[in-house]
């Protein structure tokens, strides 16, 4: 009984531990990651169970979901919201270089292409934003988040 405690206390402990202390990079993924998904996913966390450790979401119902149970556009999602913390991350310690994003909603639906813009949005207090896109139907979208604050340059097809 006492070891079957101590291991079970011990299992405890180590993952508070593991949920507490997680990476910044993470951590600050996981949020994004919310944001895009409107909510659905509530965090990012490494499963160590398996081997090879393993990236999985949790969603708002405590459901895990690893990265090979989502759609495609969630793991573009997933993609961006890791991209966005790593930048984020590096923005902190060197020189903003512009962040080119060439088509990066294109498997997002109309609520999430929002979110995806906002994410934008708010990575352009940061570094410079140019997004590239072929999607005439985003403009309205991106003329919403951006208001005045974007430069919009149509080409001639």
């Amino acid at each position: 009984v006492r070891v079957t405690t101590a291991v079970r206390l011990l299992t405890w402990a180590i993952d508070r531990y593991r949920d507490q202390k997680q990476g910044p990079m993470l951590a600050r993924a996981g949020a994004i990651f919310s944001t895009l998904t409107l909510g659905r996913y509530s965090k990012l966390f490494v499963d160590y169970e398996k081997s090879p450790l393993s990236l999985s979401a949790l969603r708002t119902d405590s459901r895990q979901v690893e990265v090979s149970g989502m759609s495609e556009g969630t793991r573009d999602q997933l993609y961006l919201a890791l991209r966005l913390a790593a930048l984020e991350l590096h923005l902190g310690k060197s020189k903003a270089l512009p962040f080119v994003a060439d088509d990066l909603l294109i498997n997002f639906d109309d609520e999430r292409s929002t979110a995806g813009l906002q994410a934008l949005l708010e990575l352009s207090t940061q570094t410079q934003v140019l997004f590239l896109s072929h999607h005439d139907h985003l403009l309205p979208r991106v003329q919403q988040v951006f208001g005045d604050k974007v430069n919009v340059i149509q080409l001639q097809r």
